[in-house]
């Protein structure tokens, strides 16, 4: 369990932040203890043991750096995926309470710092762990129900936090509250079976009427492309169409700026279209 506030306590009184590692060997010991092999990947005629990612190591690391030496947000999200793997719901919701105090209370300071009045780093840290928590939040084995509400409360938390901070320029995290509420809705207690139940009250009923009448709103329409992705995933898992409409969803939690320096790799040209639509300094 991880002792946030401690966590959280200055670096120093001089640098409350303490220092920029993002280039240390300690943070490239991180960086390596993250990777892992494909174990889909045909390895042919020379079969070798898979290097398995070592998730205990990154999580203490990140924990021990974040206390003594720098307060970073690249450090605190991939401490939220090594608590993930290691420690439950619990543990990726107390890394994602980290990460909200840390942009509450050290935003004017925290690495990676501003470059040339732009927070672009610090929004892909953000981005990137807001596309990722899906994924991580599926694959946590079922856990108990004040685990999980706990978790999602981090998750809205640092929305919050993320929202005040950084406006339109933030990423969405609609997609990682919908996880994170199938996982609560499949746990919770049971709805009482009965005969007079109306079909419109049951949660497959629900279900079916999610994607009737107009959208409503921008996040709204988001959650509609996660459905049509789920239903073709689990329909026509051979379809593109399952791979589109979740690539769409993600774009569309996306900075304009970020989704622009994403899919346009030249960067005269990337420079060009900012010049064009007004764009400098985001």
């Amino acid at each position: 369990m991880l002792d946030i506030e401690q966590m959280l306590a200055p670096i120093s009184e001089q640098a409350p932040c303490g220092d920029d590692i993002a280039f240390s060997p300690e943070v490239d010991a991180i960086s390596k203890a993250r990777q892992a092999d494909d174990p889909t990947l045909e390895q042919g005629a020379w079969v070798t043991s898979l290097k398995e990612a070592d998730w205990k190591f990154v999580a203490s690391r990140c924990a021990q750096l974040i206390e003594q030496r720098s307060k970073d947000l690249r450090l605190a999200v991939w401490l939220a995926e090594a608590e993930a793997k290691t420690s439950s719901f619990r543990g990726l919701g107390d890394s994602l309470m980290l990460a909200s105090a840390l942009c509450e209370r050290y935003w004017d300071n925290l690495h990676p710092m501003p470059d040339e009045g732009t927070c672009e780093q610090r929004i892909g840290n953000l981005c990137w762990i807001a596309a990722r928590l899906p994924q991580l939040v599926k694959e946590i084995p079922v856990a108990h129900l004040p685990d999980v509400s706990y978790c999602a409360e981090a998750i809205a938390q640092l929305e919050r936090i993320v929202d005040d901070r950084l406006g339109a320029d933030g990423p969405g995290f609609s997609a990682a509250r919908s996880a994170i509420e199938n996982v609560i809705h499949a746990i919770g207690p049971p709805v009482a079976e009965s005969s007079d139940t109306p079909l419109a009250m049951t949660p497959m009923a629900h279900e079916s009427q999610v994607g009737q009448g107009p959208l409503q709103t921008r996040a709204h329409a988001i959650a509609q492309l996660r459905q049509v992705a789920d239903y073709f995933r689990r329909t026509e898992p051979h379809s593109p169409v399952a791979y589109l409409a979740d690539k769409a969803a993600a774009w569309g939690e996306q900075p304009l700026h970020v989704w622009l320096r994403g899919v346009i790799k030249d960067d005269s040209a990337f420079a060009h279209i900012e010049e064009l639509l007004g764009l400098q300094g985001n």
